[in-house]
Protein backbone atom coordinates (compact mmCIF):
# COMPACT_ATOMS: atom_id res chain seq x y z
CA UNK A 1 0.00 0.00 0.00
CA UNK A 2 3.07 2.46 0.86
CA UNK A 3 4.00 1.69 -2.83
CA UNK A 4 0.55 2.80 -4.49
CA UNK A 5 0.31 6.19 -2.09
CA UNK A 6 3.82 7.01 -3.55
CA UNK A 7 3.23 6.68 -7.06
CA UNK A 8 -0.59 7.83 -6.79
CA UNK A 9 -0.18 10.48 -3.65
CA UNK A 10 -3.91 11.35 -4.35
CA UNK A 11 -5.29 7.90 -3.92
CA UNK A 12 -5.95 5.31 -7.13
CA UNK A 13 -6.37 6.76 -10.49
CA UNK A 14 -9.89 7.26 -11.87
CA UNK A 15 -11.09 5.73 -15.02
CA UNK A 16 -11.41 8.16 -17.72
CA UNK A 17 -15.16 7.67 -19.32
CA UNK A 18 -15.59 5.95 -22.93
CA UNK A 19 -16.95 8.57 -25.21
CA UNK A 20 -20.04 7.08 -26.44
CA UNK A 21 -20.41 7.69 -29.98
CA UNK A 22 -19.38 6.80 -33.51
CA UNK A 23 -15.79 5.01 -33.27
CA UNK A 24 -12.84 7.12 -35.19
CA UNK A 25 -11.97 4.93 -38.52
CA UNK A 26 -8.65 3.74 -38.38
CA UNK A 27 -6.10 4.40 -40.89
CA UNK A 28 -5.50 1.60 -43.64
CA UNK A 29 -2.35 -0.44 -43.33
CA UNK A 30 0.79 1.83 -44.96
CA UNK A 31 -1.74 5.12 -44.24
CA UNK A 32 -1.27 7.85 -42.04
CA UNK A 33 -2.84 9.16 -39.83
CA UNK A 34 -5.02 12.20 -41.48
CA UNK A 35 -4.56 10.91 -44.89
CA UNK A 36 -6.76 9.98 -47.28
CA UNK A 37 -6.89 6.55 -48.67
CA UNK A 38 -4.81 6.11 -52.26
CA UNK A 39 -7.78 5.16 -54.39
CA UNK A 40 -9.61 9.00 -52.83
CA UNK A 41 -6.14 10.69 -54.02
CA UNK A 42 -6.08 9.86 -57.23
CA UNK A 43 -9.89 10.86 -57.88
CA UNK A 44 -8.59 14.03 -56.53
CA UNK A 45 -5.65 14.05 -58.62
CA UNK A 46 -7.99 13.64 -61.69
CA UNK A 47 -10.48 15.97 -60.43
CA UNK A 48 -7.63 18.95 -60.22
CA UNK A 49 -6.38 18.09 -63.58
CA UNK A 50 -9.45 18.54 -65.11
CA UNK A 51 -10.62 21.60 -63.15
CA UNK A 52 -6.81 23.04 -62.95
CA UNK A 53 -6.37 23.27 -59.52
CA UNK A 54 -2.51 22.03 -58.93
CA UNK A 55 -2.78 22.50 -55.14
CA UNK A 56 -4.11 19.77 -53.72
CA UNK A 57 -3.44 20.81 -49.82
CA UNK A 58 -5.64 24.00 -50.60
CA UNK A 59 -8.74 24.71 -48.29
CA UNK A 60 -11.85 24.85 -49.69
CA UNK A 61 -12.75 28.06 -48.23
CA UNK A 62 -9.34 29.39 -50.22
CA UNK A 63 -9.88 28.30 -53.50
CA UNK A 64 -13.70 29.61 -53.65
CA UNK A 65 -13.74 33.04 -54.75
CA UNK A 66 -15.38 35.95 -52.89
CA UNK A 67 -18.82 36.46 -53.16
CA UNK A 68 -19.28 39.47 -52.13
CA UNK A 69 -16.13 40.80 -54.36
CA UNK A 70 -18.06 39.94 -57.73
CA UNK A 71 -21.47 41.99 -56.50
CA UNK A 72 -21.35 45.31 -58.44
CA UNK A 73 -21.18 48.20 -56.51
CA UNK A 74 -24.16 50.25 -54.77
CA UNK A 75 -25.03 53.00 -56.98
CA UNK A 76 -28.54 55.28 -55.59
CA UNK A 77 -31.32 54.39 -56.95
CA UNK A 78 -30.42 51.01 -58.09
CA UNK A 79 -32.24 49.02 -55.44
CA UNK A 80 -35.43 51.66 -55.51
CA UNK A 81 -35.80 50.70 -59.46
CA UNK A 82 -34.76 47.43 -58.87
CA UNK A 83 -37.28 46.62 -56.50
CA UNK A 84 -40.64 48.92 -57.35
CA UNK A 85 -43.76 48.36 -56.60
CA UNK A 86 -45.81 46.74 -59.26
CA UNK A 87 -48.31 49.15 -60.25
CA UNK A 88 -45.87 52.15 -60.75
CA UNK A 89 -44.26 50.29 -63.57
CA UNK A 90 -45.37 51.38 -66.59
CA UNK A 91 -46.72 48.62 -69.27
CA UNK A 92 -43.98 47.42 -71.80
CA UNK A 93 -46.10 45.94 -74.10
CA UNK A 94 -50.27 46.56 -74.90
CA UNK A 95 -52.16 43.77 -72.99
CA UNK A 96 -53.27 41.43 -75.64
CA UNK A 97 -57.37 41.54 -76.03
CA UNK A 98 -58.24 37.69 -74.52
CA UNK A 99 -60.41 34.95 -76.67
CA UNK A 100 -57.72 35.78 -79.76
CA UNK A 101 -57.94 33.92 -82.77
CA UNK A 102 -55.04 31.75 -83.48
CA UNK A 103 -53.78 31.35 -86.72
CA UNK A 104 -54.04 28.04 -88.53
CA UNK A 105 -51.24 25.47 -89.05
CA UNK A 106 -48.71 26.62 -91.19
CA UNK A 107 -49.95 30.15 -90.96
CA UNK A 108 -48.30 33.12 -89.65
CA UNK A 109 -50.10 35.65 -87.33
CA UNK A 110 -52.44 37.96 -89.07
CA UNK A 111 -52.27 36.62 -91.89
CA UNK A 112 -55.46 35.52 -94.00
CA UNK A 113 -56.37 32.14 -95.35
CA UNK A 114 -55.57 30.88 -98.66
CA UNK A 115 -58.81 31.10 -99.61
CA UNK A 116 -59.49 34.90 -98.71
CA UNK A 117 -56.02 35.91 -100.49
CA UNK A 118 -56.44 33.82 -103.78
CA UNK A 119 -60.23 33.90 -104.06
CA UNK A 120 -59.76 33.07 -108.15
CA UNK A 121 -57.92 29.68 -107.07
CA UNK A 122 -60.22 28.36 -104.70
CA UNK A 123 -63.02 28.42 -106.86
CA UNK A 124 -61.52 26.61 -109.66
CA UNK A 125 -61.62 22.66 -109.87
CA UNK A 126 -58.18 20.90 -110.49
CA UNK A 127 -57.26 19.97 -113.96
CA UNK A 128 -57.91 16.38 -115.11
CA UNK A 129 -54.97 15.36 -117.66
CA UNK A 130 -55.64 13.33 -120.81
CA UNK A 131 -53.64 10.10 -118.75
CA UNK A 132 -55.11 11.13 -115.83
CA UNK A 133 -58.45 9.32 -114.15
CA UNK A 134 -61.49 11.20 -112.97
CA UNK A 135 -61.65 11.14 -109.41
CA UNK A 136 -65.14 10.30 -108.37
CA UNK A 137 -65.68 7.93 -105.92
CA UNK A 138 -66.57 4.38 -106.72
CA UNK A 139 -70.20 3.08 -105.99
CA UNK A 140 -70.38 1.14 -102.82
CA UNK A 141 -70.62 -2.82 -104.06
CA UNK A 142 -73.99 -3.38 -101.48
CA UNK A 143 -75.89 -0.16 -101.68
CA UNK A 144 -77.63 0.47 -98.47
CA UNK A 145 -80.82 -0.92 -97.70
CA UNK A 146 -83.88 1.83 -97.64
CA UNK A 147 -84.74 2.14 -93.52
CA UNK A 148 -87.31 0.17 -92.94
CA UNK A 149 -90.83 1.68 -91.66
CA UNK A 150 -91.31 1.90 -87.65
CA UNK A 151 -94.45 -0.09 -87.35
CA UNK A 152 -96.10 0.51 -83.81
CA UNK A 153 -98.11 -2.82 -82.97
CA UNK A 154 -101.65 -1.11 -81.47
CA UNK A 155 -101.88 -0.71 -77.90
CA UNK A 156 -105.14 -2.67 -76.21
CA UNK A 157 -107.70 -0.37 -75.76
CA UNK A 158 -105.89 2.26 -77.96
CA UNK A 159 -109.19 3.90 -80.31
CA UNK A 160 -108.61 2.43 -83.80
CA UNK A 161 -107.14 5.04 -86.59
CA UNK A 162 -109.14 7.11 -88.41
CA UNK A 163 -109.72 6.06 -91.82
CA UNK A 164 -108.70 8.55 -94.74
CA UNK A 165 -111.54 11.15 -95.92
CA UNK A 166 -113.10 9.92 -99.14
CA UNK A 167 -113.03 12.33 -102.18
CA UNK A 168 -115.61 12.88 -104.80
CA UNK A 169 -119.22 12.30 -105.91
CA UNK A 170 -120.68 9.36 -103.10
CA UNK A 171 -122.93 8.64 -106.17
CA UNK A 172 -121.25 5.58 -108.04
CA UNK A 173 -124.18 4.31 -110.55
CA UNK A 174 -124.69 0.62 -111.18
CA UNK A 175 -123.05 -0.29 -114.18
CA UNK A 176 -124.55 -2.42 -116.42
CA UNK A 177 -123.94 -5.79 -115.07
CA UNK A 178 -126.58 -5.47 -112.26
CA UNK A 179 -128.79 -3.95 -115.21
CA UNK A 180 -128.53 -6.56 -117.13
CA UNK A 181 -129.70 -9.06 -113.99
CA UNK A 182 -132.03 -7.08 -113.25
CA UNK A 183 -133.97 -7.31 -116.88
CA UNK A 184 -133.52 -11.21 -116.13
CA UNK A 185 -135.04 -11.03 -112.66
CA UNK A 186 -138.13 -9.48 -114.30
CA UNK A 187 -138.40 -11.82 -117.39
CA UNK A 188 -138.67 -14.01 -114.74
CA UNK A 189 -141.39 -12.20 -112.96
CA UNK A 190 -143.28 -11.56 -116.49
CA UNK A 191 -143.35 -15.47 -117.09
CA UNK A 192 -144.51 -15.96 -113.91
CA UNK A 193 -147.29 -13.47 -113.92
CA UNK A 194 -148.16 -15.69 -117.47
CA UNK A 195 -148.07 -19.07 -115.72
CA UNK A 196 -150.45 -17.65 -112.15
CA UNK A 197 -150.16 -16.73 -109.09
CA UNK A 198 -148.02 -19.75 -107.13
CA UNK A 199 -145.16 -19.64 -109.77
CA UNK A 200 -145.23 -16.01 -109.27
CA UNK A 201 -144.90 -15.54 -105.63
CA UNK A 202 -141.97 -17.95 -106.03
CA UNK A 203 -140.29 -15.49 -108.06
CA UNK A 204 -141.30 -13.03 -105.67
CA UNK A 205 -139.44 -14.70 -102.54
CA UNK A 206 -136.09 -14.43 -104.51
CA UNK A 207 -136.76 -10.74 -104.70
CA UNK A 208 -137.51 -10.37 -101.69
CA UNK A 209 -134.17 -12.17 -100.46
CA UNK A 210 -132.62 -9.74 -102.85
CA UNK A 211 -134.18 -7.22 -101.32
CA UNK A 212 -133.25 -7.21 -97.51
CA UNK A 213 -129.84 -8.67 -97.83
CA UNK A 214 -128.62 -5.45 -100.27
CA UNK A 215 -130.73 -2.98 -98.14
CA UNK A 216 -129.13 -3.64 -94.95
CA UNK A 217 -125.35 -3.88 -96.64
CA UNK A 218 -126.88 -0.40 -98.32
CA UNK A 219 -127.27 1.14 -95.30
CA UNK A 220 -123.41 -0.22 -93.55
CA UNK A 221 -124.94 -3.22 -91.32
CA UNK A 222 -123.23 -6.33 -92.40
CA UNK A 223 -123.67 -8.81 -91.30
CA UNK A 224 -126.93 -8.48 -89.61
CA UNK A 225 -128.51 -12.84 -90.24
CA UNK A 226 -131.25 -11.90 -87.34
CA UNK A 227 -132.35 -8.47 -89.35
CA UNK A 228 -132.34 -9.98 -92.65
CA UNK A 229 -134.31 -13.45 -91.64
CA UNK A 230 -136.89 -11.25 -90.12
CA UNK A 231 -137.27 -8.57 -92.85
CA UNK A 232 -137.55 -11.85 -95.57
CA UNK A 233 -140.07 -13.77 -92.89
CA UNK A 234 -142.08 -10.47 -93.18
CA UNK A 235 -142.41 -10.79 -97.06
CA UNK A 236 -142.55 -14.58 -96.88
CA UNK A 237 -146.05 -14.05 -94.72
CA UNK A 238 -147.25 -11.34 -96.69
CA UNK A 239 -147.40 -13.49 -99.91
CA UNK A 240 -149.04 -16.11 -98.00
CA UNK A 241 -151.48 -14.02 -97.06
CA UNK A 242 -151.92 -12.42 -100.38
CA UNK A 243 -152.43 -16.12 -101.76
CA UNK A 244 -155.09 -16.47 -98.75
CA UNK A 245 -156.89 -13.45 -99.65
CA UNK A 246 -159.44 -12.96 -101.99
CA UNK A 247 -160.53 -9.54 -103.57
CA UNK A 248 -160.05 -6.45 -101.93
CA UNK A 249 -158.57 -8.18 -98.85
CA UNK A 250 -155.44 -8.91 -100.47
CA UNK A 251 -153.89 -5.09 -100.22
CA UNK A 252 -155.31 -5.25 -96.47
CA UNK A 253 -153.77 -8.55 -96.03
CA UNK A 254 -150.35 -6.58 -96.72
CA UNK A 255 -151.22 -3.97 -94.57
CA UNK A 256 -151.79 -5.89 -91.78
CA UNK A 257 -148.76 -7.68 -92.35
CA UNK A 258 -146.40 -4.81 -92.50
CA UNK A 259 -148.08 -3.65 -89.40
CA UNK A 260 -147.51 -6.70 -87.41
CA UNK A 261 -144.03 -7.18 -87.90
CA UNK A 262 -143.16 -3.19 -87.83
CA UNK A 263 -144.62 -3.81 -84.20
CA UNK A 264 -142.34 -6.87 -83.44
CA UNK A 265 -139.27 -4.84 -85.19
CA UNK A 266 -140.21 -1.96 -82.51
CA UNK A 267 -140.39 -3.80 -79.77
CA UNK A 268 -136.95 -6.34 -79.75
CA UNK A 269 -135.19 -3.26 -80.72
CA UNK A 270 -136.45 -1.35 -77.98
CA UNK A 271 -135.54 -4.40 -75.19
CA UNK A 272 -132.19 -4.85 -77.30
CA UNK A 273 -129.18 -4.31 -74.44
CA UNK A 274 -127.02 -1.92 -76.46
CA UNK A 275 -125.82 1.16 -77.02
CA UNK A 276 -128.93 3.56 -77.81
CA UNK A 277 -127.70 5.72 -80.81
CA UNK A 278 -126.83 1.84 -82.13
CA UNK A 279 -130.06 0.77 -80.65
CA UNK A 280 -132.16 3.60 -83.01
CA UNK A 281 -129.93 3.10 -85.91
CA UNK A 282 -130.39 -0.51 -86.25
CA UNK A 283 -134.33 0.15 -85.31
CA UNK A 284 -134.68 2.36 -88.48
CA UNK A 285 -132.60 0.05 -90.98
CA UNK A 286 -134.32 -3.01 -89.98
CA UNK A 287 -138.11 -1.08 -90.00
CA UNK A 288 -137.43 0.27 -93.34
CA UNK A 289 -136.12 -3.25 -95.00
CA UNK A 290 -139.53 -4.55 -93.85
CA UNK A 291 -141.08 -1.99 -95.41
CA UNK A 292 -139.33 -2.63 -98.57
CA UNK A 293 -139.57 -6.10 -98.47
CA UNK A 294 -142.97 -6.99 -98.07
CA UNK A 295 -143.71 -4.08 -100.62
CA UNK A 296 -142.50 -6.20 -103.13
CA UNK A 297 -145.77 -8.89 -102.47
CA UNK A 298 -148.08 -6.14 -104.11
CA UNK A 299 -146.84 -7.79 -107.89
CA UNK A 300 -149.45 -10.69 -106.55
CA UNK A 301 -152.35 -8.76 -106.69
CA UNK A 302 -151.46 -5.70 -109.85
CA UNK A 303 -152.52 -5.46 -113.49
CA UNK A 304 -150.55 -5.82 -116.52
CA UNK A 305 -147.56 -7.13 -114.87
CA UNK A 306 -145.77 -8.48 -117.98
CA UNK A 307 -145.44 -4.94 -119.43
CA UNK A 308 -144.89 -3.43 -115.87
CA UNK A 309 -141.74 -5.93 -116.33
CA UNK A 310 -140.85 -5.34 -119.58
CA UNK A 311 -140.82 -1.45 -118.63
CA UNK A 312 -138.63 -1.51 -115.85
CA UNK A 313 -136.01 -4.21 -117.62
CA UNK A 314 -135.84 -1.62 -120.14
CA UNK A 315 -135.23 1.55 -118.21
CA UNK A 316 -132.81 0.20 -115.94
CA UNK A 317 -130.71 -1.16 -119.03
CA UNK A 318 -131.10 2.27 -120.99
CA UNK A 319 -129.95 4.10 -117.96
CA UNK A 320 -126.60 1.99 -117.38
CA UNK A 321 -125.87 2.49 -120.85
CA UNK A 322 -122.77 4.65 -121.55
CA UNK A 323 -124.65 6.89 -124.20
CA UNK A 324 -122.86 9.85 -125.80
CA UNK A 325 -123.66 13.17 -124.43
CA UNK A 326 -124.92 14.28 -121.16
CA UNK A 327 -125.56 11.70 -118.18
CA UNK A 328 -129.28 12.35 -118.10
CA UNK A 329 -129.26 11.22 -121.52
CA UNK A 330 -129.80 7.27 -120.65
CA UNK A 331 -132.35 7.96 -118.00
CA UNK A 332 -134.48 10.23 -120.00
CA UNK A 333 -134.55 7.48 -122.97
CA UNK A 334 -135.69 5.17 -120.46
CA UNK A 335 -138.45 6.34 -119.09
CA UNK A 336 -139.59 7.65 -122.68
CA UNK A 337 -139.03 3.52 -123.55
CA UNK A 338 -140.87 2.39 -121.17
CA UNK A 339 -143.61 4.58 -121.69
CA UNK A 340 -143.94 3.49 -125.61
CA UNK A 341 -143.77 -0.29 -124.60
CA UNK A 342 -146.18 -0.30 -122.15
CA UNK A 343 -148.63 1.02 -125.00
CA UNK A 344 -147.29 -1.36 -126.92
CA UNK A 345 -148.05 -4.45 -125.35
CA UNK A 346 -151.65 -2.92 -124.66
CA UNK A 347 -151.21 -1.54 -121.00
CA UNK A 348 -151.66 2.34 -120.43
CA UNK A 349 -148.49 3.77 -120.98
CA UNK A 350 -148.89 5.95 -117.58
CA UNK A 351 -148.75 2.40 -116.50
CA UNK A 352 -145.47 1.75 -118.07
CA UNK A 353 -144.18 5.29 -117.70
CA UNK A 354 -144.45 4.32 -113.38
CA UNK A 355 -143.09 1.06 -113.97
CA UNK A 356 -139.74 3.18 -115.39
CA UNK A 357 -139.90 5.48 -112.57
CA UNK A 358 -139.69 3.16 -109.89
CA UNK A 359 -136.83 1.21 -111.55
CA UNK A 360 -134.52 4.70 -111.69
CA UNK A 361 -135.57 5.74 -108.65
CA UNK A 362 -134.51 2.19 -107.01
CA UNK A 363 -131.33 2.60 -109.15
CA UNK A 364 -130.17 5.91 -107.77
CA UNK A 365 -131.07 4.70 -103.89
CA UNK A 366 -128.59 1.77 -105.14
CA UNK A 367 -125.69 3.84 -105.98
CA UNK A 368 -125.82 6.38 -102.76
CA UNK A 369 -123.25 6.74 -100.12
CA UNK A 370 -120.05 4.30 -101.91
CA UNK A 371 -121.40 1.51 -102.66
CA UNK A 372 -119.35 -2.03 -102.85
CA UNK A 373 -119.55 -4.26 -105.78
CA UNK A 374 -121.28 -6.28 -103.40
CA UNK A 375 -124.59 -3.58 -103.18
CA UNK A 376 -124.55 -3.50 -106.69
CA UNK A 377 -124.79 -6.66 -107.04
CA UNK A 378 -127.70 -7.13 -104.56
CA UNK A 379 -129.34 -3.81 -103.87
CA UNK A 380 -128.46 -2.86 -107.63
CA UNK A 381 -130.23 -5.48 -109.11
CA UNK A 382 -133.52 -5.64 -106.51
CA UNK A 383 -134.38 -2.06 -105.68
CA UNK A 384 -135.60 -1.47 -109.39
CA UNK A 385 -138.14 -4.29 -109.38
CA UNK A 386 -138.72 -3.52 -105.32
CA UNK A 387 -139.47 0.02 -105.39
CA UNK A 388 -141.87 -0.09 -108.75
CA UNK A 389 -143.96 -3.17 -107.34
CA UNK A 390 -146.03 -1.10 -105.27
CA UNK A 391 -146.14 1.95 -108.07
CA UNK A 392 -147.51 -0.79 -110.72
CA UNK A 393 -150.55 -1.81 -107.65
CA UNK A 394 -151.34 1.42 -107.94
CA UNK A 395 -151.22 2.44 -111.42
CA UNK A 396 -153.17 -0.97 -112.25
CA UNK A 397 -155.53 0.15 -109.61
CA UNK A 398 -155.68 3.46 -110.62
CA UNK A 399 -155.86 3.37 -114.75
CA UNK A 400 -158.71 0.05 -114.50
CA UNK A 401 -161.12 2.07 -112.83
Amino acid sequence: MSGVSEAYPNGAPQQQPVPQGRPEPQPAAGQAYGQPPYAQQQQQQQQQQQYGQQDYGQPAYQQQADPYAQQAPYEPGGYEQQYAPPYEQPYAQPPQAPYAQQPAAGQAYGQQPYQQQYPQHAQQPAPQYPGQPLQQPLPHPFPAAPPAASVVPPQPGAPAPAAAPRTGSPIIEPGLQPALITAGVAALLAGGAALGSVPLALTVVLLQVLTAAGWFRLNGMWPARQGIALAALAGFTADAAVLLAHGDARAAAVVGTLGGFFLLVLVLQTFRPSDPAERFYALTVLGSATVVTVLCAALLFAGWVPAAMGAVALATVLAALPLPGPKAVGPVLGLLVAAGFGLLVGAPAALGALAGVGALVGRRVAAYDWPSRFVHMTAGVALPLAVASPLVWIGSRLLAG
